[in-house]
């Protein structure tokens, strides 16, 4: 219908035509008024008319010049792209990568041994999770347009183009390229200058519109060094100073036209021209606090902190609905219909886009309160997180992480073992990376760089490996895991057709110490035109050693201990034996070394008084390590002051006097081998020192304890680096210096203080005490020899002079050993983080040695120290990189003299001979090697520590840690763990006590009120786990459930359809799984993991009536089809030391009764037999309980071993019936000497069924 059918005519010839004749007339004058009515009716609708359209035109005319029809279009092709979801751009498919060069030759490297990167086709998850169908191939690699083309046993160089370049890898190892996943290279450029200081932008606590690619330097020189050490891709991360810092980019490290580019910019390293996906650094916790909080500004606390997160979120989500909003009206009018543009806020665009799911969140999250609170956000606004960085605390939170939203629990990106340098790095574990893998939670290794050198990234990995996680996901932790979480799994992070070409070829296995490459690829094109290569020869892959999966987190202290299979001791020069044929033993008594064997009649006199006897593999006896120049003794936690010495910028003071024993920092030292330390006051911060060392055992507890000093004022300290320039100009303080030499040289009689900084020095005159100068650069250390010999010459004196730091060293190499003056380096491998260490050397391949070389080579003594206290764990691993990586220039012995006995050569401060026998370390394996384990260590005492499962007397696993060291709030003191109960419960018919059967209602009310009592659950001492020994498997060794969860196996028949319904989602226990092994084989008893089958009924049937909220892990143990009394008591043995680690032994079976003739009779036979059953049952609990109840281990044990004899046994069990009775036996085992036994009875078909338990309150 036309729309104008309703409106008045617009002229009054489209009137009606006049009627004529009388009627007209008469109706005339009527006719007038009515057209005057309708004339003036039609003017006045004309009127509106008009206006009406005058002011839909003005409307029209007036929208024109303000909304362009251009840019509306353009804001709907935006909503496109509001709208995509992307997705992990492809790899196999490519003709080339997108990055490649035209002119990029072809490259066909032959004879290599290649890691995939994944495990070999057909492998089940359960398998590749156990390290199973992963393997290192022979073969040859093809790259061509950037792209890796073939990888086969034997690629042909015939058909390929005659330009193509050929790679011998002559067997070595090759990887894909090393991704780390945290670093600010090129916008925390090295060495540090403030003018190309970019990291973070702390204008706002908030600042998501921040782009790390806006501040990138493309010739920041760390590049290039970080790429020698195999890094091809790193994500550049804002810092973490803000709660929102910004957009990171993940860039590869070739820059310019020598590395194969076109150009020096940041556009041409992305490592994704395309740009898929985008990348966002957020940051919990201390640092927004502390560089944004205060009185009237927020953050000052995590409460404030979450604030900004909602607020920020909240702002960024109403934008959102705007446009969304704006789009879904702009498809129903048509975008020419809008009457505004689409609503763009630049400053929440990016945290927009994250929320769309555009963006990969990595979030920098330390502890409980901040993992859970980002948790909590994530779900309120519903987005994912990529991953939470530095993450210390991640392996205490792994249920939190879970409930992430998006359903992928964030990674947890790590150091391996840097830590205590903050508050919130001081809860923690060197496990982590083990413990988050246990959990099915992903790990990746970082560098944060510079935080860390980046160069070394690949050693966080391997030392994650030497940690206990297993080989595969650790190599993965820096290739393939870190890929994935960026949105390229199908491009990096392994070596497959179709995948960039990045590679790189190793000297030695890449998670063994001292891997360096021999050449690396970046999409194709060689890195290093002549690079340097180490003399190595060619070993093979690592052998994966499954054993460093046994974490032992604390040693047993013992006097007396035997240990065979020693096949090195590397103790002094006199001292290094190595046996040909058959091993050594040695003998500690007293925590001293008292015997090296064979040591005839006295090593067997001492044999026989030792305790405890341990079997070694390739067994090591060396010195232990002194940690020197680090804070150790007088710091606790770097960034917090109340823990710490404090600075002495003015006054010369002595360590002694503010020494702090019995840390956290000194456990961990004494427990990994460090059981000296030598430490000096710090000047301000940092590698800084100022007045007189002391030289301390870390294990002594008090400064007290006798022979805890073993040198109060052991060497005179003084930093003239850059840590010192506050405090006046180089030629003031190298001034200063000379000037109190020599007047302390000019006393004609000692100081009146003997404590002072002029009596110190007099000894550094006299050639009694070393004078110990913190420098780095070259012309420091000259400018400090030559006035050691301007006093020299006019005093007459020797002055003993040591270099602390020394990253320049190597340039005054001949100089240094002319004067005799050793050199402590501050760290091994330089790291050019200031301005003073930029000409240190990075070591192949870019650099034909490192300063250890050259000074080693000139005849300098050198030594290794600790540049952060962190580096207690790494002493041997530094040596052992000195070692590998030194061209044959030191032994196994030298290599370990630089963190021993070089210590002492260049400071003094020597042990007295009495001590030196007790300072020793024990390994499985070199400690030079990332493969050994430390099992024994003599830190200077009575007794020596030993890191064996069968010794433990409470090992403190996860929760374990956090009672250490974070309920007792830092003090370091050793904690004692809750010894968990035992109890040899009845399970009942199959699944009726579930279902309500009237003859269990005795049983159900003790598995529901008097087993959780017993067992302690819901209070503090709740079992951290359940080791449960099930009368319904039995195996010819025992067998033990190893998953992380496991399925119902209903083995029972003709029950209700619900009995098969039934579900018990407590989780399995792997960790704990390991140790029952461990701990039966020690026993003597082999055993099995089994991550397969699922929990009978004998577990989940009690259990569900025990413990319903399912919140403590079990791990199920079978019985022995033997019923050999004798190996179940063992296996009882076995489990007793669990439960010093608060882990509950539950035997599940029938102990007082399992005959089903017997419950016929019972149930339905005559009065007389009913009463013959009953009188047979009482008498055998009666005689039961009197064996079981023996309070003697020795009179149990042969009580129970005798049980067949017990009265009316076989009617009870009949013969090779006895499966039901084992859990007892068990039971019986794991109770401890002259711990007295509980028993309660229930009601069963009318006869006493009994349960008896060790470790607990009587219950009633």
């Amino acid at each position: 219908m036309d729309e104008k059918a309703h409106l008045p005519p617009y002229s009054a010839s489209e009137l009606p035509l006049p009627a004529s004749g009388n009627a007209h007339f008469r109706a005339r004058r009527a006719g007038f008024r009515r057209s005057r009515v309708l004339k003036l009716f039609a003017a006045t609708c004309l009127t509106l008319l008009v206006a009406r359209q005058w002011k839909q035109i003005w409307r029209e005319d007036a929208k024109g010049p303000l909304l362009s029809l251009d840019k509306l279009n353009d804001d709907l092709q935006t909503c496109q792209k509001l709208r995509h979801k992307p997705q992990d751009p492809i790899g196999l498919g490519r003709d080339k990568n997108a990055r490649w060069i035209e002119g990029g030759k072809p490259t066909l490297i032959k004879n290599a041994t290649i890691w995939i990167g994944e495990p070999v086709e057909g492998t089940s998850e359960a398998d590749a999770r156990a390290g199973k169908g992963w393997e290192w191939i022979q073969g040859d690699v093809l790259l061509e347009y950037g792209l890796i083309k073939q990888v086969g046993s034997h690629i042909s160089s015939r058909a390929l183009p005659q330009d193509t370049q050929i790679f011998d890898a002559a067997g070595r190892q090759l990887t894909t390229g090393i991704i780390d996943m945290h670093s600010h290279a090129g916008v925390d450029s090295l060495p540090y200058l403030r003018g190309y200081a970019d990291t973070n932008e702390v204008s706002d606590d908030i600042t998501p519109w921040a782009r790390s690619i806006d501040a990138f330097y493309p010739l920041d020189p760390q590049i290039e060094v970080i790429k020698s050490g195999g890094v091809t891709t790193s994500l550049i991360l804002p810092g973490s100073g803000n709660s929102m810092g910004g957009e990171a980019y993940p860039i590869k490290h070739a820059v310019g036209p020598k590395d194969g580019r076109k150009e020096f910019s940041a556009q041409d390293m992305l490592a994704d021209p395309d740009r898929n996906w985008r990348y966002m650094k957020m940051a919990c916790g201390e640092n927004p606090k502390r560089v944004h909080g205060g009185i009237d500004k927020r953050p000052a606390s995590r409460m404030g902190e979450s604030y900004n997160f909602r607020h920020a979120f909240e702002e960024a989500r109403a934008l959102i609905q705007r446009q969304d909003d704006w789009c879904d009206k702009a498809d129903a009018i048509g975008v020419e219909n809008m009457d505004e543009y689409l609503p763009q806020v630049l400053h929440w665009e990016s945290l927009a886009a994250a929320l769309r799911g555009q963006v990969h969140i990595n979030t920098h999250c330390y502890t409980l309160p901040d993992l859970e609170a980002m948790v909590d956000h994530s779900n309120e606004f519903k987005f994912a997180i990529r991953a939470f960085h530095h993450a210390h605390q991640t392996y205490l939170a792994t249920e939190i992480l879970k409930r992430t939203w998006g359903g992928r629990p964030p990674a947890s990106a790590l150091f391996a073992d840097n830590m205590y340098y903050k508050t919130e790095a001081f809860v923690a574990s060197e496990h982590a990376g083990k413990y988050l893998y246990d959990a099915n939670l992903t790990t990746v290794y970082v560098s944060d760089n510079p935080v860390l050198n980046a160069q070394h990234v690949l050693f966080e990995a391997a030392k994650g490996y030497h940690y206990g996680l297993p080989y595969h996901a650790a190599l993965s932790a820096v290739t393939s895991a870190p890929a994935e979480l960026l949105g390229f799994g199908k491009r990096l992070g392994k070596v497959k057709p179709g995948f960039d070409a990045d590679i790189v070829v190793w000297d030695s296995d890449p998670l063994s110490v001292g891997a360096t490459p021999a050449q690396v690829w970046i999409d194709g094109t060689a890195q290093f035109e002549n690079p340097v290569e180490l003399s190595k020869s060619t070993v093979g892959p690592i052998v994966p050693n499954e054993a460093l999966a046994d974490i032992i987190e604390e040693p047993t202290e013992i006097q007396d201990v035997v240990f065979h299979g020693i096949t090195k001791v590397l103790l002094s020069d006199d001292e290094i034996l190595e046996s040909n044929d058959k091993p050594l033993d040695v003998f500690v008594s007293g925590g001293k070394i008292a015997c090296i064997g064979p040591c005839s009649s006295e090593y067997d006199a001492a044999a026989k008084a030792a305790k405890v006897h341990v079997e070694l593999s390739n067994g090591y006896l060396t010195n232990s390590f002194t940690g020197v120049a680090g804070t150790i003794g007088l710091n606790d936690i770097d960034g917090e002051d109340v823990t710490d010495n404090g600075p002495n910028p003015v006054a010369f003071s002595r360590a002694v006097d503010g020494l702090r024993l019995d840390s956290k920092k000194l456990n961990v030292a004494a427990k990994y081998g460090v059981t000296k330390g030598i430490s000096a006051p710090k000047l301000l911060g940092g590698k800084s020192h100022h007045g007189t060392s002391a030289g301390f055992l870390t294990a002594a507890r008090t400064v007290a304890e006798k022979g805890a000093i073993f040198d109060a004022d052991l060497a005179v300290h003084y930093t003239l680096d850059l840590s010192s320039r506050s405090l006046g100009s180089y030629s003031q303080l190298f001034g200063l210096l000379r000037s109190k030499l020599l007047a302390a040289a000019s006393k004609d009689k000692p100081a009146e203080d003997p404590f002072s900084e002029l009596a110190n020095l007099q000894k550094v005159i006299a050639g009694k005490t070393v004078l110990a100068l913190t420098i780095d650069n070259a012309d420091g250390i000259a400018t400090a020899l030559r006035i050691k010999s301007e006093v020299e010459e006019l005093t007459n004196s020797k002055i003993k002079l040591a270099i602390l730091g020394g990253s320049e060293s190597h340039l005054v190499a001949t100089e240094l050993a002319a004067a005799k003056v050793g050199v402590i380096l501050l760290p091994l491998q330089a790291h050019p983080t200031n301005w003073d260490q930029r000409r240190s050397l990075p070591g192949a391949p870019l650099s034909n040695g490192t300063t250890i070389d050259y000074l080693l080579d000139a005849g300098v003594t050198v030594a290794i120290g600790l540049p952060e206290d962190w580096y207690v764990r790494d002493l041997g691993f530094e040596a052992g990189t000195a070692y590998h990586n030194g061209n044959g220039r030191l032994t196994e012995k030298s290599a370990l003299d630089l963190v021993s006995v070089n210590v002492h050569k260049i400071l003094g401060g020597k042990l007295p001979e009495a001590q030196t026998k007790g300072h020793f370390i024990v390994s499985e394996g070199s400690p030079l090697e990332i493969g050994s384990r430390i099992k024994a260590v003599g830190a200077g005492r009575d007794k020596v520590a030993v890191f064996q499962l069968f010794a433990l007397v409470g090992r403190l696993v996860v929760l374990g840690i956090l009672f250490r060291y974070a309920s007792t709030y830092f003090l370091g003191r050793k904690a004692t763990m809750t010894v968990a109960p035992v109890i040899a419960l009845s399970h009942g018919g199959g699944p009726l006590p579930i279902l309500g059967d009237p003859s269990h209602k005795d049983i159900v009310y003790s598995l529901k009120n008097r087993v959780p009592k017993i067992l302690k659950l819901g209070t503090p001492e709740q079992p951290r786990a359940i080791v449960l020994v099930t009368a319904h498997w039995s195996t010819k060794n025992p067998t033990i459930s190893s998953a992380e969860s496991h399925e119902l196996y209903y083995d029972y028949y003709n029950f209700p359809k619900a009995a098969y319904s039934l579900k018990y989602p407590a989780s399995g226990q792997p960790e704990v799984a390991r140790e029952v092994k461990a701990a039966l084989e020690e026993q003597g008893l082999a055993s099995v993991l089994d991550g397969e089958r699922g929990w009978d009924h004998g577990v989940f049937v009690p259990m569900l009536l025990v413990n319903p909220d399912a919140n403590v892990p079990i791990v199920q143990v079978s019985v022995l089809e033997s019923e050999d009394p004798e190996k179940h008591l063992r296996m009882g043995a076995a489990l007793s030391k669990l439960r010093q680690n608060n882990i509950a032994v539950v035997g599940s079976g029938f102990a007082s009764l399992h005959n089903f003739q017997a419950y016929s009779e019972l149930r339905s036979g005559s009065p007389a037999k009913v009463n013959e059953w009953k009188n047979k049952i009482n008498q055998w609990n009666g005689a039961l309980t009197q064996a079981v109840g023996a309070e003697s281990k020795e009179e149990r044990w042969r009580r129970v071993s005798g049980w067949r004899q017990l009265p009316h046994a076989n009617d009870m069990h009949p013969p090779m019936r006895g499966e039901h009775f084992m859990p007892l036996i068990v039971c019986a085992g794991a109770a401890l000497e002259g711990e007295k036994a509980g028993v309660y009875e229930d009601t069963y078909m009318g006869s006493g069924i009994n349960t008896y338990y060790w470790g607990a309150e009587t219950v009633a």
